[in-house]
């Protein structure tokens, strides 16, 4: 867009249209420091556009609610096309897009949450009006028998057409992912980075069967690096799109804890995976549930305690028959149970090569009847 164009800005066109036509404004004022959400929609409503913005005077710009001197001076040094068109070129090279808080495909649930992020980066597909989210978090350092549950849950509410949401995080997240991508559901990574860094880096294949079966979600800008700073800011993110909240392990101090309090603030239910009393992983979870959070011990206990209405029937069983297994597959079998046991252990046990048993596991997981968790454990798959 030419900036000889601007007046199409200040004369009735809306925000959201605004912003369609000049992305590189739009991203050129996302990023001047001191510009966060609220500002960022006081700016437009005031001037109409990104290239009135930039075009008004340090003293106008002032005179809009919540902005300070130091904000306006930042604004008037900012240089729109040459940083907006840096900050474009990124987004596409990733394929990501961009949508704002006025876009239809923004997700109503995270509109209604206090301070939405204006603008979202998205690589993917966002929830639709009709889909319903859970998110699922967790500690980065959990038990076999968190990846267990977080990734059995996950699998069960994906499998009756519920989106998981979660940080891509390692531990209970990449797992709550894994479950949903299991049962071929969607699921949704909300980064606490630029929608361009996958982070922790080893999550690679992980993010772009994310994308591929929902979205990856940013508020962050391309090229902004991971920081424990703004995890709280992607926490809230991850409450707002869901109805409710499972943490599943963490410790008193874990960041799951603050996501569930972005939830109770937000309205949404919290709910807790009851595990070890001697195990301070569980100490969070047990926590919440003193202070009346839902008590999960499977998918079912969080749909109907909040009557969600899922693609599923409770109880019904919609599996189709597995297929047979070869005498060498059975003897690995006999090993595998519903709680997961690491590939160096299994082959202990059964006193045979590491490769005799991967080819063997590799191919019960094929016929469906093994599932593989992060951390090279295996489980029988809970039908």
């Amino acid at each position: 867009m030419s900036r000889d164009q601007s007046s199409l800005f200040s004369h009735g066109v809306s925000p959201g249209k605004a912003i369609e036509e000049d992305l590189p404004g739009t991203l050129a004022l996302w990023s001047v420091e001191g510009v966060g959400s609220a500002r960022f929609r006081a700016l437009l409503k005031a001037f109409g556009g990104p290239v009135d913005v930039f075009k008004a005077t340090e003293k106008s710009i002032c005179s809009v609610p919540g902005v300070d001197t130091n904000t306006a001076a930042a604004i008037s040094q900012t240089s729109p096309d040459g940083t907006g068109e840096k900050l474009l070129e990124k987004l596409q090279s990733c394929g990501a897009s961009v949508v704002s808080i006025w876009d239809e495909r923004y997700p109503h649930r995270l509109k209604e949450i206090h301070d939405p992020p204006a603008l979202l980066f998205v690589r993917g597909s966002l929830p639709d009006v009709a889909e319903k989210c859970i998110a699922i978090v967790g500690t980065r350092t959990p038990t076999a028998y968190g990846i267990s549950q977080g990734h059995s849950i996950a699998e069960q509410l994906a499998a009756r057409g519920v989106g998981v949401v979660s940080g891509m995080a390692r531990g209970i997240d990449s797992s709550a992912h894994g479950g949903a991508l299991q049962a071929n559901g969607r699921t949704y990574a909300v980064f606490g980075c630029g929608i361009d860094r996958i982070y922790p880096t080893e999550n690679k294949s992980l993010a772009e069967k994310i994308e591929s079966n929902g979205a990856l979600i940013s508020e962050f800008l391309p090229g902004v690096k991971p920081d424990a700073r703004f995890f709280p800011r992607r926490n809230r993110i991850i409450s707002g799109l869901s109805e409710a909240v499972l943490v599943v392990q963490g410790g008193r101090d874990s960041g799951a804890l603050i996501t569930a309090k972005f939830a109770l603030d937000q309205n949404r239910d919290v709910f807790a995976l009851p595990g070890n009393v001697e195990d301070r992983r569980s100490v969070g979870p047990h926590m919440l549930i003193k202070e009346g959070a839902g008590l999960v011990t499977c998918a079912d206990d969080i749909l109907q305690e909040i009557n969600l209405s899922a693609i599923g029937e409770a109880g019904k069983d919609v599996s189709t028959p597995l297929p047979k297994l070869n005498a060498s597959e059975e003897a690995v079998a006999k090993y595998l149970s519903f709680d997961p046991i690491h590939i160096d252990q299994l082959t202990r046990e059964m006193d045979i090569p590491v490769n005799s048993v991967l080819a063997d596991l590799l191919g019960l997981e094929m016929k469906g009847w093994v599932v593989q968790l992060p951390g090279k454990m295996f489980a029988i798959k809970k039908n």
